[in-house]
């Protein structure tokens, strides 16, 4: 199986659980809990200890606590920053920044229980191999970090720790794939920073992804097996929105390669093969390398082919050959090409190479297996 079949996501959901409440005695004869201010304290000492990228026993503590006392600390957290704006206002924005790098790390690295702790507490399908497999909780440590960081002072905008956290804290959701809290992650830091070409950059990735095969697969067997109804749009209507983001994070930034790779494979897929190429050929012309430049050569084939020039398109084919000599995308495409040119015999030599790959996975390097998961 590929690197690219073995693709798992979370895809997006309807469905808040509710916390049920206790009645009578019962209720009455539990033990008093920490109180609010208890419970602030604690975390106060917390962030002041804690070391961002380290969970530490602190973190651990914070990671148990229900999500109405998280919410009632959060609270209490913005309302000290302000109090303490008036004597040292970085002061106020470090505890801020502090907290929000402590929820962070507790999202990353401590493994969320799946006790329906909040009444916002919200869940996800999970979809592997393009099929639906259960539903798990989202942890609500991302939007207690966003949380903190609305009170960053006098505008969260302005501050470039909030800036920093936003395009790191995106970086690593993508790369866990956690795609709903993605989307809402995105969504909210580019409110903050519109024209972020970074932040526009994953956005792009992130509806390109929800376009891949694998992902619309999951999302249709939601609806065949009456799970429920994902939000994911087709192919089209993510590819369009994908092509957007690029094009945004290429004004802001126009040498940002990948977003022009990307860009250009988006538009070939969305049939506007002409664009696409010029952008495949700045990106070659721009003096790629590697797995980028392997790519471009391979989406420009697809662009070429689209538009009858088979022998460009069989150029573009064989450059990407030689830079990865074992991968099999190109070798596939090869024989395909030279089927429709009217050469069976070329079409059978591709073959016949493909065949003397070697039959380990790790020895037929192909980037275009891992193109989802890059960034």
């Amino acid at each position: 199986m590929t690197r690219s079949r073995r693709l798992s996501s979370w895809l997006a959901l309807a469905g808040i659980f509710l916390l049920c409440p206790q009645f009578g005695e019962a209720a009455a004869a539990q033990p008093r809990g920490p109180t609010s201010a208890d419970r602030f304290k604690q975390w106060l000492e917390i962030v002041g200890s804690h070391t961002p990228g380290d969970p530490g026993k602190g973190a651990v503590e914070v990671s148990t606590w229900s999500g109405t006392e998280l919410e009632a600390v959060v609270v209490d957290a913005k309302r000290h920053a302000r109090v303490l704006a008036k004597q040292n206002l970085d002061e106020a924005n470090q505890l801020l920044l502090r907290g929000a790098a402590l929820h962070a790390d507790i999202a990353r690295l401590i493994p969320d229980d799946t006790n329906r702790r909040w009444e916002k507490q919200q869940s996800v399908y999970v979809i592997k191999d393009g099929r639906w497999e259960g539903r798990r909780f989202l942890t609500i440590h991302w939007q207690l970090g966003r949380l903190l960081l609305d009170g960053v002072m006098p505008v969260p905008a302005a501050n470039p720790g909030v800036h920093a956290w936003y395009r790191e804290s995106s970086a690593e959701l993508m790369r866990i794939q956690s795609l709903v809290e993605a989307l809402t992650h995105l969504s909210r830091g580019l409110q903050m920073f519109p024209k972020d070409a970074v932040l526009l950059f994953y956005r792009g990735v992130l509806h390109e992804r929800l376009a891949s095969p694998l992902l619309q697969a999951g999302s249709r067997s939601l609806d065949d097996d009456n799970r429920g109804v994902s939000t994911i749009g087709t192919a089209h209507a993510e590819l369009t929105r994908a092509e957007r983001y690029y094009r945004d994070a290429l004004v802001n930034d126009p040498d940002h390669a990948d977003a022009r790779l990307r860009h250009g494979r988006v538009l070939g897929e969305l049939g506007h093969h002409k664009e696409a190429i010029a952008d495949l050929r700045r990106v070659v012309d721009d003096g790629a390398s590697g797995a980028r430049l392997y790519l471009a050569h391979l989406f420009l084939s697809r662009a070429y082919e689209a538009l009858g020039e088979y022998e460009a398109a069989r150029t573009s084919l064989e450059l990407a050959a030689a830079l990865y000599p074992n991968a099999q995308t190109p070798r596939l495409a090869l024989s395909n090409i030279a089927r429709r040119m009217g050469s069976r015999a070329a079409a059978q030599r591709e073959l016949q190479i493909l065949a003397k790959l070697p039959d380990a996975e790790r020895q037929r390097e192909d980037p275009w297996w891992d193109y989802y998961d890059l960034l």
